[in-house]
């Protein structure tokens, strides 16, 4: 990312359905293609990014997705839910960080840092009390991201890939 890279952020919409199911699954598959069966990936693909899927979640009154564009191609976006969280999260008041995703040929350019960046700061504009997520236990290099804005380890799920049952962690932050 240079100085004079051109970012639009908006909010998705329900006419981005089509759009999120394509971005979601080409940076997941980005992300973990190389450290899955392809079975297992292509087992998943169906269960999470699918635009039938995507507009339930858009339709979701708790559920907010903000989309990256660069000259009006999408190339990121975070998804926040401001709903319930589980048991493990402490706060009265949860944000969760539910997906924040690039593709590949942004990472390492400071727009993950600008997307949490832009996370922290609704979760603090809307009065959350903790900031919430879930990281794959292998992809250290998320959680060292993580880490360098002050979330820490609270507990662990079971996150089904196709066939192969893995260890997701939760981890959270004060606001």
């Amino acid at each position: 990312m240079t100085p004079s890279t051109p970012f639009t952020f908006r909010i998705a919409t329900l006419d981005d359905a089509a759009l999120l199911a394509d971005l979601g699954w080409r940076t997941f598959d980005e992300t973990f293609a190389a450290y899955n069966k392809p079975e297992d990936m292509e087992a998943f693909h169906p269960t999470m990014y699918t635009p039938a899927l995507q507009a339930e979640e858009l339709a979701d009154s708790h559920t907010v997705f903000l989309i990256v564009e660069v000259e009006e191609e999408a190339v990121a976006y975070v998804k926040w839910n401001t709903g319930p969280a589980p048991e493990e999260i402490s706060g009265q008041k949860p944000f969760q960080i539910s997906r924040l995703y690039l593709l590949q040929a942004w990472t390492g350019r400071g727009l993950g840092d600008t997307l949490m960046q832009m996370s922290l700061d609704r979760a603090q504009e809307n009065g959350h009390d903790v900031v919430w997520l879930t990281v794959w236990e292998s992809n250290e290099r998320a959680i060292r991201f993580y880490h360098k804005y002050g979330f820490a380890e609270a507990g662990e799920l079971t996150f089904v890939l196709g066939q192969d049952v893995q260890r997701d962690l939760y981890m959270q932050r004060a606001v």
